[in-house]
């Protein structure tokens, strides 16, 4: 495998980690760390690494590692703004092109879902809800934005609520798979401008800012 490849796999691997809140502000991780873990060389590893650093996702602690940069509050919301409006254009672009085939691999997923909340698998929950909502970006007929949305999911912002409050948590995300299941409804109804305001203002506003 190249190296690039292998340090895009890296940079992907370090950014899942984030996402899904195992690597947190506190905790200082090594590239010999990654590469025992990934079973990959040091150069992929530290180029990764750098790009990381270089984009302001973590950075270095002379002898010692690396650590995440904690984003604010205010940037957090505000790259959830441009995911939503994104996510409403690739979905109102897709509309016409969406098959019954389609909705039934998104309401298939929205039963994964309830099946991960249930047995609080939340590593699963995030990945079956990039898949839900890939479902449409990919038929968009646009591939600049879906390159753009594919960046911004490997992203470090986490694109749904993490918490240790289990209970919190279990009401959140139970809520936003139930607005899943609403987006799939106008998406079969053809509600082309209901769908693009529901996302923008009901599905990827934050209830609960403590919680991204």
């Amino acid at each position: 495998m190249q190296t690039s490849s292998l340090t895009e796999q890296v940079t992907k691997s370090i950014l899942d980690k984030i996402q899904h809140h195992e690597l947190t502000v506190d905790i200082i991780f090594t590239e010999q760390q990654i590469c025992d873990e990934l079973g990959i060389s040091r150069t992929p590893v530290r180029e990764a690494l750098i790009k990381l650093t270089s984009d302001h996702i973590i950075k270095k602690i002379p002898r010692k590692g690396y650590s995440i940069i904690e984003l604010e509050d205010k940037a957090k919301i505000n790259l959830y703004t441009i995911i939503a409006t994104l996510d409403a254009l690739a979905a109102t672009l897709s509309i016409n092109n969406m098959t019954e085939e389609d909705y039934l691999k998104m309401e298939e997923t929205c039963d994964k879902l309830d099946i991960a909340i249930k047995y609080t698998n939340y590593n699963d929950y995030y990945s079956l809800q990039d898949e839900f909502h890939l479902i449409y970006i990919e038929k968009c007929d646009n591939l600049k934005l879906i390159d753009m949305l594919k960046n911004l999911s490997s992203g470090p912002v986490h694109r749904s609520y993490i918490s240790d409050d289990t209970e919190r948590l279990f009401k959140a995300l139970n809520e936003s798979n139930e607005e899943h299941r609403e987006i799939v409804n106008l998406f079969r109804h053809k509600k082309s401008q209901e769908l693009e305001q529901f996302l923008k203002n009901v599905h990827w506003d934050t209830k609960y800012p403590d919680m991204i």
